[in-house]
């Protein structure tokens, strides 16, 4: 389904504020009260828009509506091996130098002091 501005953004949100909230953005479904918290976030209102709510085919419940777009999105941003985000590409690769060579300790190698 292709979302409007209004709808993405309201995604948006949900993946910026959830985190915060203690909301899992890797589920399919909502309850009324997690997508409240979000529009109180949001807009400072707990009414949470139409598109969600009188959309018969997003509910899967009592209280319970399903968005499966947020998954998606979630999953679309996160970060694969080899592709970094700000911050994180330090142990992305590790060099290895094939100089290592054999290397022997023995005992007439330290030298002790008293």
């Amino acid at each position: 389904m292709e979302l409007s501005k209004q709808q993405q953004s309201y995604i948006t949100a949900i993946l910026e504020h959830a985190p915060d909230l203690g909301i899992d953005t890797t589920k399919d479904t909502y309850s009324r009260a997690e997508l409240r918290q979000v529009s109180m976030r949001l807009k400072g209102k707990v009414w949470i828009p139409n598109w969600i709510t009188h959309d018969v085919s997003r509910r899967t419940g009592r209280g319970i509506f399903s968005i499966p777009e947020i998954a998606e999105q979630f999953n679309a941003q996160a970060v694969s091996p080899g592709h970094g985000t700000e911050c994180d590409d330090l142990m992305d690769t590790i060099e290895v130098s094939d100089d290592m060579g054999a290397h022997t300790v023995s005992d007439d190698m330290i030298e002790v002091t008293s």
